[in-house]
């Protein structure tokens, strides 16, 4: 079970393509072509890169479990390293979100949005968090059923509680817990019901895994497949009749037929990876697979070079071209745009591969002389 599926990675690099394009295009194009339908539609696409980061964050989160079940059950290395990799996820996420490169400046001038703003929760965080929760559930059940079963429970609990908990007052709460819990101050992806779809991906890999083991990964493909259609029809039949389990819910945020309808395309997208990648075997999607293997490095250079950090902050794309452009333009410049960062990830990856050493040791002088320059920076 040491085998690595190749289709993840085309799935993957799907979700990271649709990723850079969207938000490329969201910067780059006028306001006034952003009120068409044809963008209304580009964004309805585009709406499901974070949550298919999330399932697939779940699908290797659970593919990782079975392979090494008792490993992480108890104090070994492998069990070490999901939770480094974990508290990375998450203070790389609260980096990115800080309002200023020095911690002094930050305590002395950061305003109430700029907490809200660092508290909130974008993807980093919500698969971070989501990771850490399936983690323990899987110490606490031990068992492989009782942890699906869990998985299933708490991921629906997830979903079903969105609406109510989106229009509860938790002014009196921590801003940290608050911003993870509901999406109405500036969370674009709260555990709740974000983290669902993780969860979703977890408990999907649990029969993946037994199929592929015993050979019928297209049985289960062919029924992922027919369960997406399904889910999606029943989202769009939930919405359409008349009776209303909610007092008040947001279709695009909150609403459990929205979730399951997006679930049921990320179902289709993964089977569809998974066609592709059977139909089309060899060197044709390489560069799919490439921005899926390095999906979080491509991430976070795109977060940087497009809008911007606390350590570039008025040196990147949107700063200078936010707005200006119309379809063809911003569609060109979004196709350069995924051209570098693919070159970029093929950089990354060759230095992973052949000079491993050495890309480490650069990670680890630049980790500390970011942290120690925000630590000792007066202004």
């Amino acid at each position: 079970m040491n085998k690595r599926y190749a289709f993840l990675d085309v799935y993957r690099g799907i979700a990271v393509l649709l990723m850079i394009e969207g938000h490329a295009m969201r910067e780059f194009l006028q306001p006034a072509l952003q009120l068409s339908s044809l963008f209304r539609f580009h964004e309805l696409l585009h709406g499901i890169t974070g949550p298919g980061f999330l399932f697939g964050a779940g699908i290797t989160f659970g593919i990782s479990a079975q392979r090494k079940w008792p490993e992480f059950l108890r104090p070994t290395p492998v069990l070490g390293r999901r939770l480094r990799k974990i508290l990375f996820l998450v203070l790389l996420g609260y980096g990115l979100h800080l309002p200023f490169f020095s911690l002094s400046k930050t305590l002395a001038e950061a305003s109430l949005k700029d907490w809200q703003t660092f508290f909130s929760f974008d993807v980093l965080q919500c698969i971070g968090y989501s990771l850490l929760i399936l983690q323990i559930l899987l110490l606490s059940a031990r068992e492989r059923h009782l942890f699906l079963g869990a998985v299933i429970v708490v991921g629906s609990a997830l979903v079903l509680i969105a609406p109510v908990l989106w229009r509860m007052d938790l002014s009196g709460m921590s801003p940290a817990l608050s911003m993870g819990l509901q999406g109405t101050h500036g969370s674009v992806y709260p555990l709740v019901p974000y983290g669902a779809f993780l969860f979703a991906g977890a408990a999907v890999s649990y029969e993946f895994t037994r199929h592929a083991e015993e050979g019928s990964e297209h049985v289960f493909i062919r029924r992922l497949a027919l369960t997406g259609l399904c889910c999606i029809a029943g989202g769009f039949f939930l919405e359409w009749i008349p009776l209303r389990f909610y007092a008040q819910t947001d279709f695009w945020h909150d609403s459990p037929n929205f979730f399951v309808m997006k679930l049921g395309g990320l179902f289709l997208l993964m089977s569809g990876a998974w066609l592709l990648e059977r139909a089309l075997r060899g060197g044709t999607l390489a560069p799919l697979a490439l921005l899926g293997m390095e999906s979080l490095f491509v991430y976070i250079v795109h977060l940087v070079a497009l809008y911007g950090s606390p350590v570039n902050a008025e040196m990147h794309l949107s700063f200078f071209w936010k707005g200006q452009y119309g379809w063809m333009a911003a569609t060109g410049l979004s196709a350069v745009f995924v051209l570098a960062l693919y070159a970029l990830a093929r950089t990354w990856r060759v230095l992973k591969e052949k000079h491993p050493v050495l890309l480490q040791t650069v990670q680890w002088w630049l980790g500390c002389v970011l942290v120690f320059e925000f630590f000792t920076r007066p202004y």
